[in-house]
């Protein structure tokens, strides 16, 4: 991870202060021109070829300073900071169209020599340039300050405008709010500031107005951040540059804690930040051969990353790699795993599958009830466990894997026994179908109660299909289950999460609608653990979610803002959750988590549609044309919380 260093140091800010503005206004070779028109938002600017030629060119988007000075006071002087939004155009330019088509037209052999005389060409040189003005730079105890908006402003004739240089410039997209109060700060390098797509001066003059661009990590921990693109422009290769800044604030914190020998009890301890990605793709997980690595390979070696999957070809072939599945026939689980596999039958309207649903398979009332004596009790819990033994046999017919010597313990009913010893879950699922009349007309010996009831009607009618699909509508539901998840995996990751480790949950072989399910299941239990902190007065630990294509996971709308996604996005910050969640659409993404997001990160995105629900927040409006243009890769538009504009940035490459 690269640094950089402070750009001043309090000692010198004065001194600095005064040399940005003589830097600018003392160098006639940035000259670029005049203001003529200025009002609290916009800057007209008369400009010419020599002065344009002079700079390097003034693209799309290029920061200008005004400068002019006050003579009551030294320390005074104001620059203010301007972007190029568009051509503007001056009083005199359809006179000076009118004489270029009159020459051409007039004079043919114009055509083999384009230079008209001094005079002439002099005039036609002369071009506008309309400017945002993003606010003013200006002394405060002779130190540097910027604000983002304009006290006063003077005559138009007082201005004269320059194009910084890599000095100045670094000074000013790298100059930041004063938002934050934290005593341990980072800057990290995400990239250098990139006009234009095309590079013809910066590759001809060595990076003249190309300075490195560098982010606040606390800018991003405990907010919502969004990473807007098409697909493959640099979305995620820009995500893993965040992860890795966070890491690297996490060194930070266990160097404040050591140089001042603080424990966990000290108010002035600082927890490690957990990071979680929802991988659906698998790409920070696992290498791939379109990346360069994956986070897992950068940080394995020092074992702050914990990698799960859904997969269970990736759980056997990598011996870190953890299951994220439930095992369906734990019997400490069961109540959990059937209430969990209902859930993602909600949705399901047949009548047979309802049913299934509303099987009681762990109601224990008729045997808890003191009116019924010993033998009736003991005949309804024999019963209720041979309906869980039915409930594993559909479960295996419908692809649950289960380990080769499992068994299952039930009583068998009057004329089908069972041994004491266990039976196979393959010859189970074999009585349970030979036996499917006898059960219905059975009676107890001991009580003369009836076996069959509407819950082994239910059972039976997935387990042989007698209605509908039967168990084959849980085959797609097979992946939430392993038989190595005999742990409840909400609670070891929000434990790892609490530590300070990065956890990479790798969902790229499960559904959509599985993939959502973890999600969620997590995020709700995340959320809802912090939230048990905040109300008992203990301060939660930070954790950094990240969710890829986040169009198939967010609410599209405001419907449901008690969502667990509209919590995270309104509530997140008290409890010291961050969100940063990355698509190709923004109008994919609910008006109420977009309105709380902080930090966005643009690339590029090829529809008005889109543009047009950008430009409702901050001044993306300014950048419509360019982002829907240009298509490089790592090319992006960022606005963070401590950042006074945007900026645009080419975002260097994400190295292990």
């Amino acid at each position: 991870m690269e640094f950089l260093d402070n750009l001043t140091s309090k000692n010198s800010q004065s001194e600095i202060a005064g040399g940005f503005f003589e830097s600018i206004e003392y160098n006639d070779e940035k000259f670029v021109g005049f203001t003529y028109e200025v009002d609290y938002n916009n800057a007209k600017i008369l400009t010419n070829d020599k002065w344009k030629l002079n700079v390097k060119g003034l693209p799309h988007g290029t920061f200008l300073i005004a400068i002019y000075n006050n003579e009551l006071s030294k320390y005074s002087k104001e620059g203010i900071l301007l972007r190029v939004v568009d051509i503007a155009k001056i009083p005199q330019s359809s006179m000076i169209i009118e004489a270029m088509i009159d020459t051409y037209m007039e004079q043919p052999e114009a055509r083999k020599n384009l230079s008209p005389d001094v005079y002439t060409k002099n005039y036609y040189q002369f071009s506008g340039l309309n400017c945002r003005i993003l606010g003013t730079f200006f002394f405060e105890e002779k130190e540097l300050k910027f604000g983002t908006d304009l006290e006063n402003f003077l005559g138009a004739h007082k201005y004269k405008v320059f194009k910084p240089s890599n000095e100045q410039l670094a000074k000013i997209v790298n100059s930041k709010n004063e938002k934050d109060t934290d005593e341990i700060n980072l800057e990290v390098k995400i990239g250098d500031l990139r006009y234009s797509s095309s590079k013809s001066y910066t590759l001809l003059n060595q990076g003249d107005y190309s300075v490195p661009v560098v982010i606040k990590p606390n800018d991003i921990v405990a907010r919502r951040t969004a990473f807007f693109g098409m697909t493959r422009t640099g979305k995620s290769n820009t995500i893993k540059i965040v992860m890795s800044a966070i890491v690297d604030l996490n060194k930070k914190f266990i160097e404040h804690n050591k140089t001042k020998q603080l424990t966990t009890e000290s108010e002035n301890f600082k927890k490690a930040i957990g990071q979680i990605v929802f991988d659906i793709n698998g790409e920070y997980t696992f290498p791939n051969k379109q990346d360069v690595g994956s986070i897992y390979d950068k940080f394995s070696t020092n074992g702050t990353v914990i990698r799960y999957s859904v997969s269970p070809k990736k759980v056997d072939k990598y011996a870190d790699v953890r299951a994220l599945q439930y095992n369906f026939y734990n019997n400490s689980m069961l109540e959990f795993t059937f209430d969990f596999l209902c859930e993602q039958l909600m949705f399901q309207d047949k009548q047979y599958v309802s049913a299934f649903k509303n099987v009681k398979l762990f109601d224990t009332y008729d045997e808890d009830d003191i009116e019924k004596n010993e033998k009736e009790k003991s005949f309804y819990k024999s019963n209720r466990l041979r309906k869980i033994a039915l409930y594993k046999c559909i479960l295996y017919r419908a692809g649950f894997k289960v380990n080769q010597n499992y068994k299952l313990y039930f009583k068998g009913i009057d004329g089908a026994s069972i041994s004491n010893d266990g039976i196979s879950i393959k010859d189970a699922d074999k009585w349970f179908e030979t036996n499917y009349e006898l059960m219905q007309t059975v009676k107890s010996k001991s009580t003369s109660l009836d076996v069959w009831d509407r819950d082994y009607e239910a059972l039976y009618n997935m387990l042989l299909a007698n209605r509908g699909g039967g168990y084959k509508i849980l085959l797609e539901y097979s992946k939430l289950h392993s038989t190595n998840g005999d742990s409840d995996y909400k609670i070891e990751i929000d434990k790892l999460l609490r530590e300070g480790k990065i956890v990479l949950v790798d969902l790229s072989s499960a559904s959509e609608q599985i993939q959502k399910t973890y999600i969620t299941r997590l995020c709700t239990h995340i959320f809802n653990e912090s939230m048990n902190k905040f109300t008992e007065d203990i301060e939660p630990e930070f954790i950094q979610m990240y969710f890829e294509e986040a169009h198939n996971i967010f609410p599209k709308d405001d419907k449901d803002l008690k969502s667990i996604y509209n919590r995270l996005a309104k509530e997140g910050a008290k409890l010291k959750l961050g969100i940063s969640y990355s698509t190709q659409e923004v109008s994919s993404i609910s008006s109420s988590i977009l309105k709380n997001t902080q930090n966005w990160f643009i690339s590029h995105l090829n529809n008005r549609d889109e543009l047009r629900a950008l430009e409702k927040y901050y001044d993306f409006g300014d950048f419509s044309d360019s982002i829907m243009k240009n298509s490089d890769v790592g090319y992006a538009r960022i606005k963070t919380y401590s950042n006074n504009f945007i900026i645009p940035v080419q975002i260097k490459r994400f190295e292990v």
